[in-house]
């Protein structure tokens, strides 16, 4: 337990800790507040890791202050207890100061060590089941619209906005803080803005990016690489531990349009129609002629729940749905 404990201060990047110190003196000169700057400027995690070694630094200071105030409650030594301070026994004090000590340590490792292993300790759970769109207000006023069967976890605290996209996809009209940057773990990368519109989704390990409003970045696992700045109208894509790919440019109104409870497809094929119509109910959709699939589509499909998908669908849609079978429907040609 103590190795674990010890091993917190070992996993902050030491530049964090280095800047607590120097920016904790009586005296900062413009030089140093400058040279801060440039650091917090180059990788969008330093900021993060920043507050963290802050925190940590505020915990441990609280742990001293316990430990001592502990200490002051066990009452004095007896005097023939002091004459014998040479001993190398251990007199009921000093057990008891240990223990305390012990005590202390055991009670607060654990929190500390969940804190720093897992930034997203503590968060706050949202998710929608199959069929559900949900709007979410967070802590610092930023909204959140969650896709079909969505899980996002929230740390917001007043000083980091920590989030995790696990599965589904997410809609963000992000609050303006520039001094606590918005931060959405997508798979194995970082998604940063201080304020801005952007959706993201994350479906088994591949993930992607739109960009409708603002800027972000999207910080790569290692420190080394420079992370990729989008514009508005950006859409970029990416697998766990592989490269960021570009893709066409979005079009606003149809790539997030469903937030208004509706899908909107352009020259679109029926096989990519019918996955995403899919997404919003728990019918398994598949084609009688796998041909079908390369048929043009172009239409909008309301989203009307989990049970009324299918039926909305099969009004506006070049093909007949007919269920075949419990938890299935056939789309054949008209």
């Amino acid at each position: 337990m103590l190795d674990r404990f010890a091993s917190l201060f070992e996993r902050r990047p030491r530049g964090a800790e280095d800047w607590v110190a120097r920016l904790g003196r009586p005296t900062v000169s413009p030089a140093t507040l400058a040279a801060f700057e440039a650091w917090l400027s180059a990788n969008p995690r330093n900021l993060a890791d920043y507050e963290d070694a802050k925190d940590l630094l505020r915990e441990t200071r609280d742990l001293r202050s316990n430990f001592i105030g502990e200490l002051n409650l066990i009452p004095p030594a007896p005097a023939f207890a002091r004459k014998r301070r040479a001993s190398t026994h251990w007199t009921p004090v000093a057990l008891a100061g240990g223990l305390a000590a012990a005590a202390v340590v055991l009670a607060v490792a654990p929190a500390l060590w969940m804190r720093f292993s897992d930034p997203l300790a503590g968060a706050t759970t949202y998710t929608t089941v199959v069929g559900e769109i949900r709007d979410v207000t967070l802590a610092d006023g930023s909204v959140v619209t969650l896709d079909t069967a969505s899980t996002l976890r929230a740390r917001i605290d007043g000083r980091v906005r920590r989030l995790s996209l696990d599965r589904g996809g997410a809609y963000f009209a992000v609050a303006h803080d520039k001094a606590h940057p918005f931060q959405v773990a997508v798979a194995d990368r970082q998604v940063v803005v201080t304020g801005t519109h952007f959706a993201t989704s994350l479906r088994g390990d591949s993930a992607r990016v739109e960009l409708l409003e603002g800027s972000v970045e999207i910080a790569e696992p290692r420190a080394s690489n420079k992370p990729l700045r989008l514009a508005p109208g950006d859409r970029v894509s990416y697998r766990v531990g592989g490269q960021i790919l570009r893709e066409a440019r979005i079009d606003p109104a149809s790539a997030v349009a469903w937030r208004q409870r509706r899908l909107v497809f352009q020259d679109a094929t029926l096989s990519e129609v019918l996955a995403e119509l899919g997404r919003y109910t728990d019918v398994r959709i598949r084609l009688a002629d796998p041909t079908l699939g390369r048929h043009r589509v172009t239409a909008m499909l309301p989203l009307d729940g989990r049970g009324g998908v299918i039926d909305s669908a099969a009004k506006l849609l070049p093909v007949t749905l007919e269920r075949t079978a419990p938890g299935e429907v056939t789309a054949t040609a008209r």
